[in-house]
Parts: structure tokens; C-alpha cells; sequence
């Protein structure tokens, strides 16, 4: 082995090079070691993971159950308009010293709790129309 120092050439002993190889063995032993650990790791963790027969059934059935989706995210996106509609009209704080303030209050409990209930919501502005004479 040669190194070139200051435009000489200087001859590297053969230990300095062995000296070399041994800790770059080392160091790939080390990482070897480490990446065997991991796996070993990962697959210990997926053995965990199994679910118990019972949890494998109830997924399965629960994959059979059938949902309307389009349904389900119209409601979703509907519900929202509704919603911040709702909680501006049927405000407790617009009914104070008023005899519908009682009303108001558990009519408004209702709209934070049904937040995303389409239907809920709409029978909720029918309930306040009805009970609160508030026009939309």
C-alpha cells in the first residue's frame, strides 16, 4: 500500500492495513448484528399483532355489514352548513331574560352533540322553529 504525502511516496506497514481491516470488521460485525436484531424484532411484533379468533370473526362480519357511503359523506358535508346555521340561530345567549332561554339552552346542548347528524340537525331546526319562532 503507498500514500502519497507531499509529493512523496510514503509505504504504509502491512499491521496499519491489517490494524485497518480489523476495525472495518468490527464495525460490519456490529451493524450485522443490528440489523439481525431488528428483524428479529419485526417479526416478534407481527406474531403479537395476530388477532385472537373472536377480533378475526368480528372483523368479518363487520366487513359484511352493508353501508351507504355516498350516504354517509353527503350527510357529513351537509350536516356542516346545518350545523354552524343552527348554533348561530338557536344561540342561548340571544334568548337571555327571555322565557325560552331554558329551550334555547337544551336545543343548543343538542346541536353540539349531533355536530355531524344530518338528520338530527334538520329535526333539530324544525324543533326550533316550532319552539323558539326562529325563521331560517
Amino acid at each position: 500500500m503507498y500514500n502519497i504525502l507531499q509529493g512523496g511516496v510514503k509505504l504504509i506497514s502491512l499491521e496499519k492495513v491489517s490494524n485497518y481491516q480489523s476495525i472495518i470488521f468490527w464495525i460490519a460485525l456490529v451493524e450485522f448484528l443490528i440489523i439481525l436484531f431488528l428483524l428479529y424484532k419485526l417479526k416478534f411484533k407481527t406474531k403479537i399483532n395476530r388477532l385472537s379468533e373472536f377480533e378475526s370473526k368480528s372483523l368479518n362480519d363487520s366487513k359484511d355489514t352493508k353501508i351507504d357511503m355516498d350516504s354517509l359523506m353527503s350527510s357529513i358535508h351537509n350536516a356542516k352548513p346545518l350545523y354552524k346555521e343552527l348554533t348561530k340561530k338557536c344561540h342561548p345567549d340571544r334568548f337571555i331574560n327571555n322565557s325560552k332561554q331554558k329551550i334555547a339552552e337544551s336545543i343548543f346542548q343538542e346541536i353540539s352533540e349531533s355536530e355531524r347528524d344530518f338528520e338530527k340537525l334538520t329535526l333539530l331546526k324544525i324543533r326550533a322553529i316550532e319552539e323558539l319562532n326562529v325563521t331560517f
